[in-house]
Parts: structure tokens; C-alpha cells; sequence
């Protein structure tokens, strides 16, 4: 079994770059995890690579897997293509306390279904990952750990209650959606500085490719037999549709920050743009900071720790003490 190895730089080839970003790219946006922590949760964030002034979102390529491998950045994958709604693999993530049991045990299911899936560490507990022959169709692939979840009495992650996360998270994605991504393996993880690596294979990115070349891969008819005639699950994770910004207009609304922050765009179950109080400082190039919910717009933060205070002054529209609450701040 191989252990977790502290950060160091290694050597990477071109082809090896190449080779990590056909097994795991499914599409061409993708993650990078902040190299220091949030000022107000310690947390290291990942975040939409995005060009600084247009804020559309860089494409992976070569060169930055090259830079994920060798330790310089960490990127984070994207689950399913949204052209083809499909997947080129199956990622378990868990990280609760007795996570790693409900994964081996996760992993025994699999393999009495005739599926090989491999054991990746991580920093609080694993992720467990299954290979496809070819990219299929991201209700499948979780039609099927749903069912090996419920079979073995395994929660499945809702909201701030423990379980497994499943990639894909949702069946189909919405237009304009990105769905959810997960760590890049074979990298380092940057609150811990430490890599993780697939369990069955030593510590070496050449072991670890002969590895990934030599795993069984699951195909779509194998798939589709374990699948045949199962009822559809109930999806913890309801796929939500796509919405534009909210309409802001109207009377005694209160302060309405998607006014003044015009080019917030969709993220899951917020919107993301820049925070106006970093601005003032110079920080948040990339417009990533500040987070409103989609739910209840009037409900905002910044990952990097500004009060609702500065950002509230940094747009010129300071909160009245007087009648300052939670709801119109």
C-alpha cells in the first residue's frame, strides 16, 4: 500500500500530461485550489480559472496538467460533459469519521458486480474512483452507486449531513450549469501539502500511470446489465434549473446587492462575482470572492473574510446603523 508523500516537485513529462487530461477532463473548464487559506475560515477554496478581465473561463490544457502533476498548482475536475451529459468516470468521495470503512466496504460491492474500482487517499478520508470504457451517461453511472449505496446502508451526502459524495453529483445538467468537481488526483493538496495517491500502486507517477493504464475499465454493457429494470432513485442532489438573475427592481425592497454587482453569474446555489470591498484593495482579480445565494439574494459573503460592513461601503451604500439587521444587510 502506498503511503502520502510530502510536496516535493517532480519531474513530468509532456506525454503523461497528456495522457492525465484524456482520462480525466471531461470538459475543457475546470478548478484551482487557492494556495493560501480564506482569512475568515482557514479553508484553502477552489475557484473557477477565469481570465481577469473578461471572467470567461480558462480551458485545461497540457501545460496546466503538466503544472497539477508537478506540484506547482492543484486543479479540480469537472464530473460531466454538458454536451454529451455523460461521464468518463465514477468518483466516491468520503470524509466523516469511519469513512474509510463504508469505502472498502463500497469497494468489495463493486468488485463482487465485476468492477474494478481504486482506492485513492485523501486528506480526511478517500475517494474511490471507477474507470469507463467510454464516457456514459452521468444518470447511469449514478443510478448504479445509488443503488450499491442503498444495498449497503451508506448515506449519501445532503447538505451539512455526513455521507458519501457521489461524481457525477447530478444526473443532467442545465444550460449554463458546471456541475460539481472534485480534487485532481496525483496532485498536492494544498491545505495539507501533502500528495495522495491510488493505494494499489507505489508512490511514483510512473507507477501510478502504469496503474491507471492497467485498471479494468467498466463498459457501458456491463453497466447497463447491472442497471437493467432498477426504479430510478431518489436523487439527494435535484438537479436545479437554470435561472437568470433575479429582478431587482420595485419599492421597499431593502438593498439589493445584485444591483450593484451586475456581473454575478450562476454557480450552483449561488451567484459568484467580485467582492467589491477586495477590489478596493486590489485582490479578487479573478471575481471569485464574493458569494450571494440564488435563494435569498439578500444573504451574501466573501471567502476572503470582508464583513458585510466593508462590502456594504466599498459600493457606496454603507449600512444605517439604526436599522441594521441581518436581513437588509
Amino acid at each position: 500500500m502506498s503511503t502520502n508523500t510530502t510536496a516535493a516537485i517532480l519531474p513530468v513529462t509532456r506525454a503523461q500530461a497528456a495522457e492525465y487530461m484524456l482520462l480525466f477532463a471531461n470538459r475543457r473548464a475546470y478548478l484551482r485550489q487557492s494556495h493560501f487559506p480564506s482569512k475568515k475560515s482557514g479553508r484553502f477554496y477552489f475557484y473557477k480559472a477565469c481570465d481577469r478581465k473578461s471572467k470567461q473561463p480558462f480551458s485545461i490544457d497540457i501545460a496546466t496538467v503538466h503544472s497539477h502533476l508537478a506540484g506547482h498548482l492543484t486543479i479540480g475536475v469537472y464530473a460531466i460533459n454538458p454536451e454529451s451529459q455523460s461521464s468518463k468516470w465514477i468518483a466516491i468521495d468520503a470524509d466523516y469519521a469511519d469513512s474509510r470503512r463504508d469505502l472498502l466496504r463500497f469497494q468489495q460491492a463493486c468488485r463482487e458486480d465485476g468492477i474494478e474500482a481504486l482506492m485513492e487517499q485523501s486528506r480526511r478520508g478517500g475517494h474511490l474512483w471507477i474507470f469507463l470504457a467510454e464516457s456514459m451517461p452521468a444518470k447511469l453511472c449514478r443510478l448504479y452507486v445509488l443503488d450499491v449505496a442503498r444495498r449497503l446502508g451508506i448515506a449519501v451526502k445532503r447538505d451539512k449531513e455526513d455521507g458519501i459524495e457521489v461524481f457525477p453529483r447530478q444526473s443532467v445538467l442545465q444550460p449554463g450549469e458546471f456541475g460539481n468537481a472534485i480534487r485532481g488526483p496525483l496532485g498536492i493538496h494544498r491545505a495539507s501539502m501533502l500528495r495522495y495517491w491510488f493505494e494499489t500502486a507505489e508512490p511514483t507517477l510512473d507507477a501510478q500511470f502504469q496503474l491507471l493504464r492497467q485498471v479494468r475499465r467498466l463498459t457501458r454493457e456491463h453497466l447497463e446489465a447491472l442497471t437493467a429494470g432498477m426504479a430510478p432513485i431518489p436523487d439527494p442532489v435535484a438537479a436545479k434549473p437554470w435561472t437568470q438573475l433575479p429582478a431587482v427592481g420595485g419599492h421597499n425592497q431593502g438593498f439589493q446587492i445584485l444591483r450593484h454587482v451586475p456581473n454575478a453569474k450562476r454557480s450552483g446555489k449561488n451567484f459568484i462575482t467580485q467582492c467589491p470591498a477586495c477590489a478596493q484593495r486590489g485582490e479578487d482579480r479573478n471575481g471569485t470572492h464574493l458569494s450571494i445565494s440564488v435563494a435569498e439574494p439578500r444573504m451574501y459573503h466573501c471567502w476572503a473574510g470582508c464583513s458585510k460592513e466593508m462590502i456594504r461601503s466599498a459600493l457606496g451604500c454603507p449600512i444605517p446603523s439604526r436599522v441594521w439587521s441581518p436581513w437588509t444587510a
